[in-house]
């Protein structure tokens, strides 16, 4: 392997904040540093009118994210702390569908290509022979990559793809019709055109390959392997309540009085409902415990919102913060209480990889997925019975057990680590399709 090159065309031009980009944006950093260090060059690349071209320094310099700030960034950022959570919703909603009106995503994404074509510094990848794209973004909307992708391949490239989860063809009563009819005409596309693909677990790589085999596709159980994710930590006295908007930092000024924390994106497969439901009966019973709920507003969520925003306890012990950037999720994860994640089906749950590193205790949802990525000394509950996880968190309160670290775990390395397990990976990979090549061609002479 000469070149290994990443993919970032979706995070790099979307502002949201999911594990998926979090784990784009991670591997475009670690990318970078792994190629200053080793002989292989590393490094991001974006797709821009048919062709894949590096990162520029504006780019890199954002972090990797896109350059605007949508509406309800903006909405959170400029409005009073005092304002409350139901307003902000409704003014959340007013803006999405005006953006919508206004400028529909179509105009937005034809836009930034026009204001890319006229960029001179674009400077051209040229994927070649020796040259591997790996392609961990959720690019499943932007079908026209296809083009690039093969174009590389005809060059000598070999390209694969990091698939987190098969969510979308196993549970599609979790998503719109838009996004499943999208994302299983993708991976179904995909498992024909890519020449390996990586899982973030075993649990996700076994399903890649069953997948592969339901749908008679061309890659041998070989081609598709797993690297763990990985999970970086700022150092939390690194992150200043300078920094911290007053409102968040009084809300976790008292550890034995802080929330616990959920961090996923808003949607049914998330299962809040049954979160709320728990900790209902926990508010039923008297207990003085509060809940942060973190992240973006996402589908089949309407009744979510209406539940949280016309709750007795909105802004009071039950919060939704739908705008948070890294420094902030850093600093809420450390002064949390403990952690808790309600999912029904997941790829990875990165955010339960990013508390249990924080130094919080971890209450999951009893899936095969959590008990890969959490490990044994998290807390399980069923899913069908939300008052198994209120009496554990009694049990939690009642022994005070936030003033007890957890057992550290060794399951989930730094990205400084993880890179170079996933670049000699993907180097085995490579080096196995080349010589399995060069074999057939041998047997062809």
């Amino acid at each position: 392997m000469r070149r290994l090159m990443i993919d970032i065309t979706h995070t790099a031009s979307h502002d949201y904040n999911t594990g998926i980009q979090r784990v784009a944006r991670c591997l475009a950093r670690e990318a970078v540093a792994f190629s200053e260090r080793n002989d292989i060059e590393c490094f991001p690349v974006v797709h821009v009118n048919g062709r894949f071209v590096h990162v520029d320094r504006w780019c890199a310099a954002r972090g990797y994210r896109r350059y605007q700030i949508d509406f309800e960034a903006l909405t959170n950022r400029v409005l009073p702390h005092w304002v409350n959570t139901s307003t902000r919703l409704r003014l959340n909603k007013l803006g999405t569908r005006l953006r919508k009106l206004l400028y529909p995503r179509t105009i937005d994404r034809k836009v930034r290509h026009l204001v890319r074509s006229f960029q001179a510094s674009l400077e051209p990848a040229n994927p070649g022979p020796g040259d591997v794209i790996l392609m961990p973004d959720s690019w499943w909307d932007l079908p026209e990559m296809f083009d690039a992708v093969q174009h590389a391949q005809q060059n000598g490239a070999l390209v694969g793809a990091m698939v987190h989860d098969l969510i979308p063809v196993r549970y599609p009563e979790f998503f719109t019709n838009h996004v499943q009819h999208n994302f299983c005409s993708w991976i179904e596309r995909l498992i024909h055109t890519v020449d390996f693909m990586i899982g973030d677990a075993k649990a996700i790589a076994d399903d890649l390959r069953s997948f592969v085999h339901e749908k008679n596709g061309p890659l041998a159980d070989w081609q598709v392997r797993h690297v763990r994710l990985g999970c970086d930590l700022d150092a939390p006295q690194n992150t200043s309540e300078l920094n911290i908007p007053a409102d968040i930092a009084k809300l976790f000024a008292n550890r034995d009085k802080a929330p616990y924390l959920m961090v996923s994106t808003l949607e049914i497969r998330k299962n809040h409902h049954y979160l709320l439901d728990a900790f209902d009966r926990l508010w039923a019973e008297g207990k003085d415990v509060s809940l942060v709920l973190v992240g973006k507003i996402g589908w089949k969520c309407d009744d979510l919102l209406k539940r949280i925003a016309s709750h007795p306890e909105a802004d009071k012990r039950l919060h939704l913060l739908n705008n948070v950037d890294d420094t902030m999720l850093s600093y809420i994860y450390e002064h949390s209480k403990a952690f808790v994640l309600t999912s029904k089906a997941e790829g990875f749950g990165l955010p339960i990889v990013e508390a249990a590193h924080h130094g919080l205790h971890v209450f999951a949802s009893d899936i095969p997925i959590f008990r890969e990525v959490a490990g044994p000394d998290s807390s399980f509950f069923s899913l069908d019975d939300p008052s198994e996880l209120s009496q554990q968190i009694s049990q939690f309160e009642a022994t005070q057990g936030w003033r007890t670290a957890p057992p550290k775990q060794t399951l989930n390395e730094p990205w400084s680590v993880v890179f170079p397990k996933l670049v000699d990976t993907v180097g085995a990979i490579a080096k196995d399709i080349q010589q399995q090549r060069l074999q057939a061609a041998r047997t062809a002479a």
